[in-house]
């Protein structure tokens, strides 16, 4: 469960409050991040069928954020490339599609780890937490997007990380302090 833990802590982590800060620096920590949840895994597949769905979207991030990791570090980027020709729009509009995925994807997994708890209370609490985190990122995104307010998506970010430190101490909380039994 630890591996796990750490896991979400490299996911989660991020430079700056910036929306499409997702240079290098934040595929390495998604890496090794999806490696560690990879290896918690692994770590409960004797003990908890029910939390290996999330092992395919996990596989599925590691390889999303090897390909982009690579993107980012050889200046092939989507949000970095030109757009003067329907090709290079059409390309710059998959990438971002598939940016946005792989950061939503994240929410999945936390969904699918979370199902392994038994307790409803931390359950509950862990769900709500998740389903704001959602609705705060699904905002940041909109208005970075559209430029709606300047500054509004990075004070949705800097609530979103303090939604994601919450998170982690609930389920630090949840898991690893009071061992929580796993189904």
């Amino acid at each position: 469960m630890l591996n796990i833990f750490v896991g979400l802590i490299f996911v989660f982590f991020k430079t700056n409050f910036s929306f499409w800060d997702i240079g290098p620096t934040f595929y390495i920590t998604n890496i090794i991040g999806y490696v560690l949840i990879f290896f918690g895994l692994n770590e409960l597949e004797r003990t908890n069928q029910p939390i290996l769905k999330a092992k395919p979207y996990v596989i599925i991030m590691i390889a999303h954020s090897m390909i982009f990791f690579l993107l980012n570090i050889t200046d092939h980027s989507p949000l970095t490339m030109g757009m003067s020709t329907t090709l290079e729009q059409i390309i710059v509009l998959a990438g971002v599609a598939l940016i946005m995925a792989g950061m939503f994807m994240v929410f999945i997994i936390i969904f699918q780890l979370m199902d392994g708890l038994t307790s409803n209370m931390n359950k509950e609490v862990l769900y709500n937490l998740v389903t704001i985190m959602i609705l705060l990122f699904i905002l940041a995104g909109i208005d970075a997007f559209f430029n709606f307010v300047p500054t509004l998506s990075t004070i949705i970010m800097g609530a979103l990380l303090l939604l994601e430190v919450l998170f982690l101490f609930c389920y630090y909380n949840a898991f690893v302090i009071k061992n929580e039994k796993l189904i």
